[in-house]
């Protein structure tokens, strides 16, 4: 999801994510601007898929981590977000670097969700599997 909200920033069509219409977090944040509470609910499940959820969050960590996540990634595409962190990082118990790590990884090391070691195992338990792609990746990147 945070590629994908971050297309238009990384393309430099925008330079946040107020301004990148056409992405799920300017859906996100129109809402919040209509209705202040919905800053504090949580993210729904991907895709609307029964047992395929996100990190437990609400609206407003997923965009501070959205934000923070175009502030690293890629400096060297024409658009970039500038400024500091996002404090959403150390509540959901992540370093920066981890984060980095796990963002990158996206492509070809995780399958179907992402997350710390035990966050996959419990994730492949509630789903009925023994494992989830990216539990080495996930590993590697706790040693860091």
């Amino acid at each position: 999801m945070t590629y994908v909200d971050l297309n238009a920033v990384r393309a430099k069509i925008c330079d946040t994510l107020e301004e990148s219409h056409h992405t799920s977090a300017r859906k996100r944040i129109s809402e919040i601007e209509r209705n202040a509470p919905a800053a504090t609910q949580a993210l729904a499940p991907v895709a609307g898929v029964r047992g395929f959820g996100v990190l437990a969050m609400s609206k407003a960590d997923y965009l501070s981590l959205v934000d923070f996540t175009g502030r690293l990634i890629h400096p060297d595409k024409r658009g970039a977000i500038t400024g500091p962190a996002a404090a959403v990082l150390a509540r959901l118990g992540h370093r920066e670097d981890q984060w980095i790590g796990h963002v990158e990884a996206v492509r070809s090391d995780f399958s179907r969700a992402i997350g710390a070691v035990e966050i996959l195992i419990d994730k492949a338990s509630e789903i009925g599997q023994r494992w989830l792609r990216g539990i080495a990746t996930a590993r590697r990147l706790a040693r860091g």
